[in-house]
């Protein structure tokens, strides 16, 4: 197992704690002030006072750098051993950094306020050094990978909670843009972690969070808590569901929440559910102030896998999906699998089109992985969800990177979407099923083309049909579809743009499809 390193204040305790993890998990324990005072042969208080503060930092650096080749340790640290950069940078390096934290007065009753063997708590107030250290080094332990709050937990209890959060599978994919890029966190249960996470930004106090009233009653108290244990003053706006509140109205009613919450240009507004609420939230944070940082909670398979990552953020006009709208990447995408298994059926079936379609465009192994392994990804095991949402955001967080704002191949994440969209609007279904309905409709278009071959064309049809998504819709008027694909974003100089797949794995933008041709998809379906 990976090294478990603790930092914090002193009085969190990271001796004891550490103590009783080591013993756990059968791994052993150092105690980085324990090594300086066996390399020095003298207690950290003397030392403090013959030599100084400088020169213990000093030392106590050699004997971080010396833990470099360490395996299978948890290492406790001194309260101020990850304000030298160096030292935190080589401490993630080598293993799992948890912050431990603690109230002020509950360190000072812990540590009794000793100035002989606290040096650092020297002066006429103990408790408002105390503050004043923390304030300090906040910047710092807010580093670390996770935050554990020990002001009225046993130490068993911590250490326990330490365990799940360093056992949860917890997979860092990087959307690498030239400016604003950010990580996506991908983890069974991470939903506590937004506070502490958000706290490696400079930000505001003042947050915002955006949901809606069913994802709030599962989710908002875990949200909110973690917000508030990270020092941040939250408040909560919930958005009615459907596509319908995706709209300027909404956005009007967010600004005036934002005002009323006295929000400056480093407050956070953290989008908490599924498609809509991300577009809806981000586009206001695109363009409240001209622009605030923006957070990703995607509670939905849709949301995790597609509309949280890539900064698209929009809403709709009356006469098309996400006609107002721009591209604004946020600061981080916190995705928890566990809010999967509040999914409805039918929801966590629509999310699976855009997976399918991560297989069409990109990769033939996730197709496969797909079709191989549908029974247990429907009956939502954990390890199949897990790589299906990783190798999803791992394609699109690579295409993004390679073309920002559309320009070329980002275009390709648009399979299924040009008639999708357009039927979706007019149909009523969930903006899976309607770009199930619409990869089916490309790829039959594409084989009349003579660009794809029937075959391929039969695996995507069983595939979507396997995951009890629709391959057509009857009864649409041909012409209004025609006419809403025209006012699509996608459509230039008149031209209707479709993504057509070739193979299963690799697809290509075509703009020279004739219209009888999607007439004819549509009239024979």
């Amino acid at each position: 197992m990976k090294n478990i390193i603790l930092v914090g204040f002193m009085g969190t305790g990271k001796s004891e704690v550490g103590r009783c993890l080591a013993s756990t998990l059968d791994m052993t324990f150092v105690d980085t002030d324990t090594l300086i005072e066996q390399k020095t042969g003298t207690k950290i208080p003397e030392l403090f006072k013959d030599r100084g503060e400088a020169e213990f930092r000093a030392i106590e650096k050699e004997v971080v750098c010396s833990l470099s080749d360490v395996k299978g340790h948890v290492i406790a640290t001194g309260g101020g051993a990850v304000i030298d950069p160096d030292n935190l940078t080589l401490l993630k390096s080598v293993g799992v950094v948890v912050h431990l934290r603690a109230n002020p007065e509950v360190i000072l009753e812990r540590t009794g306020g000793n100035v002989g063997a606290r040096p650092m708590l020297a002066g006429d107030n103990a408790l408002a050094r105390i503050r004043e250290l923390q304030a300090v080094r906040a910047g710092f332990y807010n580093q670390a990978n996770y935050e554990v709050d020990t002001s009225v937990q046993k130490v068993q209890d911590v250490a326990q909670e330490i365990l799940t959060l360093v056992q949860d599978k917890i997979r860092t994919i990087r959307v690498d843009l030239s400016t604003d890029g950010y990580d996506i966190v991908i983890g069974r249960s991470t939903l506590d972690q937004v506070g502490p996470m958000m706290r490696g930004f400079k930000l505001t106090d003042q947050a915002l969070v955006i949901t809606n009233p069913g994802v709030r009653s599962l989710y908002g108290d875990v949200v909110e808590t973690s917000l508030r244990g990270a020092g941040f003053e939250p408040a909560m706006i919930e958005v009615p569901d459907g596509e319908a509140q995706k709209s300027l109205e909404w956005a009007s009613r967010l600004y005036d929440a934002m005002l009323d919450h006295r929000m400056d240009r480093q407050s956070p507004v953290i989008a908490l559910g599924g498609g809509v609420i991300g577009d809806l939230t981000g586009f206001v944070a695109a363009t409240y102030m001209r622009g605030i940082p923006f957070i990703q909670v995607p509670t939905s398979l849709l949301a995790q896998v597609d509309a949280s990552v890539g900064g698209k953020v929009a809403v709709d006009h009356p006469q098309g999906k996400n006609l107002i709208g721009a591209f604004y990447q946020p600061k981080l995408v916190l995705i928890s699998l566990n809010a999967l298994n509040s999914l409805s059926d039918r929801e966590l079936r629509a999310g699976m089109a855009e997976v399918i379609k991560y297989g069409m465009i990109a990769d033939g192994n996730l197709f496969e992985y797909i079709d191989q392994h549908l029974p247990l990804i429907l009956n939502r095991d954990a390890e199949a969800l897990a790589h299906i949402v990783a190798r999803s955001c791992e394609i699109k967080a690579d295409v993004v990177a390679e073309d920002e704002r559309e320009q070329g191949r980002r275009a390709i994440l648009n399979f299924g979407h040009t008639m999708g969209h357009a039927i979706e609007t007019y149909t009523g279904l969930l903006h899976g099923e309607a770009v199930a309905i619409g990869m089916v409709y490309a790829a039959r278009i594409a084989e009349r083309m003579k660009i794809l071959n029937s075959a391929y064309v039969e695996q995507l049809i069983r595939l979507i049909e396997r995951t009890d998504l629709p391959t057509h819709y009857d009864g649409l008027d041909i012409e209004t579809i025609m006419a809403t694909m025209r006012h699509d974003k996608k459509t230039v100089g008149g031209r209707l743009r479709f993504i057509l797949p070739n193979r299963i794995g690799d697809v290509e933008l075509r703009d020279d499809v004739p219209e009888e041709e999607i007439r004819a998809v549509m009239r024979d379906a």
